[in-house]
C-alpha cells in the first residue's frame, strides 16, 4: 500500500543493526512517519555495523526475517535488503548514494529523508562522512527535549544547523537490542520490547542463547 503525496514519494530511510528489532525501532518510525507525511519507510539492515564489532551479530538473512515479522502488518513499512550486495563494513554515507543512484537510474519521483533516534547523534561525528549525509539528504530526528545544547559540542556548523532543522518532538522508548538479547539469553520475558512474531521467529531460530 503506497499512500499517493501528489508526484512525489517522501521515503524515510530508518538503518541500524536491529539485532533484533524492537518497539522502539517501531516507534521511532511511525511517530515520523506521521508527523511529517511521509509515504513510506524503508528499514534498511547493516550487514556489517562498523561501530557494533564487539560481538558476532545474528545473520544478515535472520535480521531481515525479524524486520519482516515485526512490519508485515504495519502499512507504509517496507525491509530494503540491498546491502547485502554492498561492501563491508556497512557505512551509511555508502548505503545513501547507492540508494539514491538507483533511484535516479529507475527514474523515480522520490525524495528521501534519514530517521535517527536522538541517541545516535552521540556517534554522528564520528560517522563516515556526515558532512556528506546532511548534503545527500535531510535529517528527521525522533527527539524528547528539542534542546540542541544537549547534543555532543563535536558537531561542525553544518551537522549542527541539518540538526536543528530536523529535529520532531517523539515519544522515544528507552529500549535497546543489547537488553532484548541480554534477557533472552537469561530466559526473561521479552514481549514488552519487541513483537510476539519476532520472539516466535528468535525461538524457533534458537537465536540469542
Amino acid at each position: 500500500m503506497v499512500k499517493i503525496m501528489g508526484s512525489v514519494q517522501k521515503i524515510g530511510i530508518l538503518g541500524g543493526s536491529f539485532d533484533p528489532i524492537h518497539y522502539g525501532h517501531l516507534n521511532l518510525a511511525l511517530e515520523l512517519l506521521e508527523k511529517e507525511n511521509l509515504t513510506e519507510v524503508w528499514f534498511v539492515p547493516a550487514k556489517i555495523n562498523p561501530h557494533k564489532v564487539d560481538y558476532p551479530p545474528a545473520s544478515f538473512e535472520h535480521r531481515c526475517a525479524m524486520i519482516n515479522c515485526a512490519i508485515e502488518k504495519i502499512p507504509y513499512f517496507h525491509l530494503k535488503d540491498f546491502e547485502k550486495k554492498l561492501p563491508t563494513p556497512s557505512y551509511t554515507f555508502d548505503m545513501l548514494k547507492t540508494l539514491i543512484a538507483q533511484n535516479e537510474n529507475q527514474n523515480k519521483s522520490m525524495r528521501f529523508y534519514l530517521l535517527m533516534g536522538e541517541d545516535t547523534l552521540t556517534r554522528f561525528a564520528q560517522w563516515r562522512n556526515p558532512e556528506g549525509i546532511v548534503a545527500l539528504l535531510p535529517l528527521l530526528i525522533g527527539t524528547r527535549s528539542m534542546k540542541t545544547k544537549e547534543f555532543p559540542n563535536d558537531l561542525s556548523n553544518v551537522l549542527q544547523s541539518a540538526i536543528k532543522s530536523g529535529l520532531i518532538k517523539t515519544k522515544l522508548m528507552d529500549i535497546a537490542s543489547s537488553d532484548i538479547r541480554a534477557r533472552l539469553k537469561q530466559k526473561l520475558f521479552c514481549g514488552h520490547l519487541t513483537a510476539e512474531a519476532v520472539l516466535d521467529y528468535i525461538h524457533k531460530n534458537d537465536l540469542y542463547r
